[in-house]
């Protein structure tokens, strides 16, 4: 986490994004995706974030090379489409979900701003007894930045329509004679959208769990076929998946999920497919290149070995029948084949556990694994920024504010990664050397 000082451009976001990079020395070629809200400044960055990357990729091409290009040859045109997508933007869904929701009924609806003020109202010390005396809680005020903040205070009045109906008979002011209408269908077509938003913050969820998740909402909000905000909320929900959809990430990791991309599907177009298959395989060039760079001397020495005594009995089985064997043609081949064969596989039910699904084909299929532990790594929504912010207001209280910098994000480093503290730790030092 980075304090920004300054104002929250693209151009400062961008660079406090690079000098986060270089300090955990990760290159920026090494992005795949970047998940951002829907904030214009935060599409900027990544932009600038895509830029940074074509001038690092050009900057690396050796003089040789441009020696041997046309001299009217512009190389900056040529790679600008092919590295534009190279990190992949995604939009936060559960953020996307949220103005879904609030295309249709958001803060300025007189419904909304009258419970509001009947909520905030109703904690006038005045109607305490009764509030006691019922053990009936107040509505939650919402606030912009809590997601189903205004479904919450709904349901709230929802779930205790009697009791305010009774405080009503002893308080007119607190009548709400006019607003059940309005909370009994907000509460009935809202519902299953606020479920899912809070599924989505129990843990990672990937990119194609997600896309299920909404399509089960929808279904379930399909149900309410009398209820006057369901067809205006079918409507944007429709809309702003589509558009998630046009991601190129998203669109990987649908093709990779066979609940969704399977034998007989029409999901994609066989031109999509075709577009799909050619990102699938660029990925896993990159992924191929970034593994090639990180072997180390032994290993390099030890495949070269391999390989060597491997040749030699190629050779001699050519000398016996005959032929050649072209070793990298037919793993490529092979990676090819997988590939154009994942949309003939046989549908999944909806609960299919995708992670364990490649999981099991690491030995079989081990490129396309790579290439979906990468995808299935990138996040759907934001829900970790936001977490990572509670965690710091836990750590930075009151009497903690003379914390220093590096202090603070050392501890919050820690608290948002205990999960994986004690594997660091037993694999950070020799302790059998430490006791010595």
């Amino acid at each position: 986490m980075v304090h920004v000082k300054e104002r929250q451009t693209a151009s400062v976001l961008s660079s406090k994004i690079l000098d986060l990079l270089a300090e955990y020395n990760v290159p920026v070629d090494h992005i795949w995706s970047v998940t951002v809200d829907n904030g214009a400044n935060m599409l900027a960055a990544v932009k600038k974030l895509q830029n940074e990357l074509q001038i690092a990729i050009i900057e690396t091409l050796e003089d040789d090379d441009m020696d041997d290009l046309e001299p009217q040859f512009d190389i900056t045109a040529a790679l600008t489409a092919e590295l534009q997508e190279r990190i992949n933007l995604v939009r936060c869904a559960v953020h996307t979900l949220q103005l879904a929701i609030l295309d249709v009924v958001d803060k300025s609806h007189p419904k909304v701003s009258s419970l509001t003020d009947l909520a905030k109202k109703v904690k006038n010390i005045k109607y305490k007894t009764n509030f006691d005396h019922h053990g009936a809680s107040h509505p939650p005020i919402w606030s912009q930045t809590r997601w189903g903040g205004i479904f919450e205070m709904v349901q709230s009045f929802h779930s205790q329509k009697s009791f305010f109906e009774q405080l009503a008979i002893q308080f007119p002011e607190l009548d709400l004679s006019n607003h059940w209408s309005f909370v009994d269908s907000y509460y009935d077509a809202f519902k299953p959208l606020y479920l899912c938003t809070k599924k989505m913050q129990e843990h990672h969820v990937s990119l194609s769990d997600f896309y299920i998740a909404w399509l089960m909402a929808m279904s379930e909000v399909r149900k309410c076929t009398e209820n006057s905000f369901v067809p205006a909320l079918l409507n944007s929900l429709k809309t702003r998946l589509s558009a998630l959809r046009n991601s190129r990430a998203f669109k990987i990791s649908l093709y990779l999920d066979p609940r969704i991309n399977y034998h007989g599907s029409t999901f994609f177009s066989p031109q999509e497919k075709v577009e799909i298959q050619g990102y699938i395989n660029e990925t896993w060039q990159r992924i191929r290149q970034l593994q090639s760079t990180s072997l180390t001397p032994n290993m390099t020495n030890e495949a070269f070995i391999e390989s060597e005594n491997n040749d030699d009995f190629d050779a001699y089985l050519t000398d016996m029948f005959g032929g050649s064997v072209d070793t990298e043609s037919s793993s490529e081949t092979k990676f090819l084949q997988q590939l154009q064969s994942l949309d003939l596989e046989p549908r999944q039910n909806h609960s299919f556990d995708i992670w364990n699904h490649w999981v099991s084909r690491k030995t079989t299929h081990p490129e396309l694994y790579a290439v979906a532990m990468v995808v299935l790594a990138t996040p759907s929504n934001q829900v970790s920024v936001e977490r990572s912010f509670s965690a710091l207001g836990l750590i930075l209280t009151n009497r903690r504010t003379n914390l220093g910098e590096n202090t603070l994000s050392n501890i919050l480093m820690v608290k948002l990664n205990k999960d994986l503290f004690q594997e660091a730790i037993s694999s950070a030092y020799n302790w059998k050397d430490l006791n010595r």
